[in-house]
């Protein structure tokens, strides 16, 4: 083991960071990082949408300035990102802008849902960038991903500090801790559909309560997209999937419920009844898609990290639910002619035609 320290020193001293030379041009970016750059630019693009509003509508003294600087860090993202663009000669995406969001519109939600939304959607831009920082080579969009991550996630900390100092954020089951380690050596420790169920584990607590408190966020935002859409598809869309994540949350609510542990409780008293849309219906749409197919990530990680068929058999109904309402949002994007490409490779039969 020394003799392997040693010569790990020595490659060290022999090679410093930093020190190998090469030209970016040299190496052109992979397909991964170049779909990750998309994706990353057309969710920034929304967020400052939205983050405007809120930010125009916002009186707080203590939200306000955490709702700026997630507006002028997702601003600096899409520099960062259209900079990178360029030196790759890859076309910047349409995505959405001004034309997309009405700062005269009447408040939607109230100032605390705003920063509890914009918490959330920090949680899930820091996942989508840590993703794409493990899957990119080139160094320079390691640092932005890196970066972004960083920037990402000092929001999520200050929102969350807010609204802890104001008691608005929801409070999460304790347990007893033990005293002491234990082994499983009963098979039943799986549980069963029906029966014979274990007590909940800190794991499945811990991602059953996140979730009920996403879906919850997830009615409000689309049950308050319903209210002032123009589109009678789209408002139909929404409101069923405000519907949707309301049983979804009561699922999650009654395993708690069944261990006496509390949830969450429903944002909806944080709309208000204004009935004049602040942003596009397609922007409208092509978000709240793309929130429900971020919910996909926790849904399966929350099958990774339970243990209880029963509690599995739900995450595996939720997680067909969000696909199909995900494949219909998709619809309808492309039937309004809002469906933008990813980038793809090149169609060799087509070539060969």
């Amino acid at each position: 083991m020394n003799t392997v320290n040693q010569a790990n020193q020595n490659y060290s001293e022999q090679v410093p960071f930093g020190a190998i030379q090469h030209n970016l041009e040299n190496i052109p970016p992979n397909a991964s990082e170049i779909g990750n750059l998309w994706a990353s630019y057309m969710a920034e693009n929304m967020s400052v949408c939205m983050l405007k509003f809120f930010v125009a509508k916002s009186k707080d003294p203590d939200i306000k300035p955490v709702l700026q600087q997630a507006l002028d860090v997702s601003s600096q993202n899409i520099n960062s990102m259209e900079n990178l663009f360029h030196s790759i000669n890859e076309p910047i995406p349409e995505g959405y802008g001004d034309k997309d969001v009405d700062n005269s519109a009447p408040e939607l939600f109230s100032e605390t849902f705003s920063l509890t939304y914009t918490r959330l959607m920090n949680v899930f831009i820091g996942l989508k960038y840590s993703l794409s920082l493990s899957r990119s080579s080139r160094s320079d969009f390691r640092q932005f991903f890196s970066e972004a991550m960083d920037n990402s996630r000092n929001i999520n900390q200050r929102a969350t500090d807010v609204l802890m100092a104001k008691g608005l954020l929801p409070k999460a089951p304790h347990i007893i801790m033990p005293d002491r380690t234990e082994m499983v050596h009963d098979k039943n420790y799986y549980g069963s559909f029906f029966g014979g169920k274990r007590p909940l584990n800190a794991l499945e607590i811990g991602h059953l309560f996140y979730n009920m408190e996403v879906k919850l966020t997830l009615e409000t935002i689309k049950l308050g997209f319903s209210q002032v859409v123009n589109s009678d598809k789209i408002k139909n869309y929404l409101y069923n999937g405000s519907l949707m994540h309301k049983e979804q949350a009561l699922k999650f609510g009654k395993i708690l419920a069944e261990e006496n542990l509390p949830t969450p409780t429903s944002s909806n008293f944080q709309l208000t009844n204004s009935k004049q849309s602040p942003f596009s219906d397609k922007l409208i749409l092509a978000h709240t898609s793309a929130v429900t197919t971020f919910c996909l990530l926790d849904v399966g990680y929350g099958l990774t990290s339970s243990a209880r068929k029963d509690i599995n058999n739900v995450l595996i109904s939720i997680l067909t639910e969000i696909l199909v309402d995900s494949k219909d949002g998709a619809d309808l994007m492309i039937e309004n002619g809002w469906f933008e490409k990813v980038p793809e490779t090149a169609d060799r039969k087509e070539l060969v035609q």
